[in-house]
């Protein structure tokens, strides 16, 4: 049973969404951690990173949606194979991110 384009679109924008909230998260919570600094400097970063994930899945799921020629689809391709490196990236860093933070706050006790 192959799943078929649209709901792979889907899981990858839910998917990168979570990811996306994770990172916030653990920026906020390692933020709070520190005198002096706060989230509102890593707000804008924060932004940037969901625009630079969403306008591929926003025009994968624009041409899968509006798009009827039959043809290689090679632009719907390339568009997933970048938000799901990207995914793997900002992964990476939530990881870290989160990982600093529970080191920190076990280092405080």
């Amino acid at each position: 049973m192959q799943m078929n384009d649209m709901l792979k679109i889907l899981i990858t924008c839910l998917l990168f969404i979570l990811i996306w909230w994770l990172l916030t998260q653990g920026i906020r919570k390692l933020s709070s951690t520190r005198a002096g600094t706060g989230f509102r400097r890593w707000g804008a970063w924060s932004i940037g990173l969901f625009i630079i994930g969403a306008v591929p899945l926003g025009f994968s799921l624009f041409t899968e949606i509006f798009d009827e020629r039959l043809d290689a689809n090679i632009g719907l391709g390339l568009a997933m194979l970048f938000v799901w490196a990207y995914c793997a990236v900002l992964l990476c860093a939530t990881l870290v991110i989160w990982g600093r933070y529970v080191y920190k706050r076990d280092i405080r006790k």
